[in-house]
């Protein structure tokens, strides 16, 4: 786990939270502010795909902007490690899947269709996750990948993608507060 984030204003570790709703958080809890200023700038979102479920606590919130919004959120990951029932409760769609498989890649354009998306990268392979689906998604989606820095480099990403496909979003948001999550737009 990376350390908590440092306020340079106090001088002081800023403390982690480890739970929401009773599960295992694998984000720091600032990582919801983030998705609750990309949601409120972003409207024309109409469906959430999230890879990497993890123990289901980010998936829950983007579970509670989908019942917000009436759109279809969907998480996909290999291993259930997450309390299935509050997903299901919300709404979430949830895959247990290679998400590299043509299923999930039919699932996933099935879903997204015409309309922009939030593609929220958070699996094993960072890089292939958006190179795969940054293609996939219409103009005006959100493509994101957790972990920036620490798993995830913008340089490394293929030269095919950057600018001519996607271009970045709100990279001031980045590491605030250490969320550590690379945003792109769709052009």
């Amino acid at each position: 786990m990376n350390p908590p984030p440092y306020n340079e204003k106090s001088g002081r570790n800023l403390p982690w939270h480890t739970t929401f709703i009773g599960q295992r958080m694998q984000h720091n809890f600032w990582i919801y502010a983030i998705i609750d200023k990309v949601m409120a700038e972003n409207p024309q979102i109409k469906s959430i795909v999230e890879i990497g479920t993890g123990s289901g606590a980010l998936s829950s919130v983007f579970g509670l902007w989908g019942v917000k919004r009436n759109i279809p959120v969907l998480t996909i990951d290999k291993v259930m490690r997450h309390t299935p029932a509050i997903l299901s409760r919300l709404g979430v769609e949830y895959m247990q899947a290679d998400v590299f498989s043509d299923q999930v890649v039919q699932r996933v354009e099935a879903l997204v269709g015409n309309s922009p998306t939030w593609i929220y990268c958070d699996g094993g392979s960072k890089r292939r996750e958006v190179e795969l689906f940054a293609p996939l998604v219409p103009a005006d989606s959100i493509i994101s990948a957790h972990d920036y820095q620490v798993e995830f480099f913008p340089d490394a990403v293929a030269s095919g993608l950057i600018p001519e496909v996607i271009s970045p979003y709100r990279p001031e948001w980045w590491m605030d507060m250490n969320v550590q999550l690379a945003m792109y737009k769709k052009t």
